[in-house]
Order: structure tokens, then C-alpha cells, then sequence
């Protein structure tokens, strides 16, 4: 998604995508972003309506960031998994990967991008592109599974990619 940006725009989203780390959205400043970046006012206010516009871009970067990382470990453990057994294996470690305490912050980061969905329809809009490809991902992922007898084929891939519960999951589990 970056690599499609204009140099300058890139590097005003990089450099609030890094004070994501450390900051809250609501806490950062433009003043802050144009000293880091070295971008000047005018040339940050071409590229983005607003300063919100800019944060909601780059809270954007990090949610596809995380859709990425999950596809990726959903793609590589649990279409790896070749029996029942190691199927339901992928799953506990993808639920104790996702619910680590160390991953309470990220959980919550993503919360709160999902949050500054109410009332602003450009983020919602462009939220909604995101969580439909990791829904979307997640459905393929659950039809494969399917297919090679792993869990019922009765249950609708599409419904269990938007309920993926534990209770869901573990009603996909048995036969």
C-alpha cells in the first residue's frame, strides 16, 4: 500500500505509523509529524485534507499490517495442518499467539481503529475494504480446510469467518 504513495505522502505516513508506537492518535500533532518528517506544512496539507486524514491513513497501515501477519500465520499453520489433530493444534497456538498478554496493546490499537470508524464514513470506508479481505482470507482458509476433511463441511465458511469465535471454532471441530 505504501509503495504506491508519493515519496513525500510515504514519509508522512511512516512517520506517524512510528509515533503510533509510542503515542495515541489523538496525541499527535501536526507540528510534531512536520519536524520529524523534515515535510513542509504546505506539502503535508497537499497530500492529506487534514491531520486526521493523515492518522486515519496511517492507523489504516498498521490494521493491514496486522490483517497481513494473521492471513500469513493462518496460511502457513493451519493450511500446513495435515490431520484433525494438527489443525486443532494450529488453532490453540494462533488463539494463545493473538490473546498473549504482551499482544494487549495491539489489541486494543486495533479497537481503537475499528472505533474511529462511528461517525467519520471515510475510515469506515476504508476499514471496511481491510476487514473484508481478512474476512474474505479467513473464508478461503476455512473452505480449504473443508476440502481436505479437517472440519464439517456443513458450516458455512463465509458464516464462521464473521462469528470465529471460540465457541464457533470449536463447534467447526466437531463431527
Amino acid at each position: 500500500m505504501l509503495s504506491a504513495f508519493h515519496p513525500t505522502k510515504k514519509l508522512l505516513v511512516e512517520t506517524v505509523v512510528d509515533l503510533l508506537d509510542s503515542k495515541k492518535p489523538t496525541e499527535i500533532l501536526a507540528e510534531e509529524v512536520l519536524e520529524i518528517s523534515g515535510v513542509s506544512k504546505g506539502s503535508m496539507y497537499h497530500h492529506f485534507e487534514d491531520l486526521q486524514e493523515l492518522v486515519e491513513t496511517a492507523q489504516l497501515i498498521r490494521y493491514s499490517k496486522w490483517i497481513d501477519a494473521s492471513i500469513q500465520f493462518m496460511t502457513t499453520y493451519v493450511l500446513g495442518a495435515n490431520s484433525r489433530e494438527s489443525f486443532i493444534e494450529s488453532l490453540r497456538k494462533l488463539t494463545e499467539l493473538t490473546q498473549a498478554a504482551d499482544r494487549k496493546g495491539a489489541r486494543a490499537e486495533r479497537a481503537l481503529a475499528l472505533a474511529a470508524c462511528f461517525e467519520n464514513p471515510r475510515m469506515a470506508k476504508a476499514m471496511g475494504f481491510e476487514t473484508q479481505r481478512h474476512t474474505d482470507a479467513l473464508a478461503d482458509i476455512i473452505h480449504e480446510v473443508q476440502n481436505r476433511g479437517l472440519v464439517r463441511e456443513d458450516v458455512d465458511s463465509k458464516a464462521v469467518a464473521l462469528f470465529r469465535s471460540e465457541e464457533h471454532t470449536s463447534e467447526l471441530q466437531s463431527h
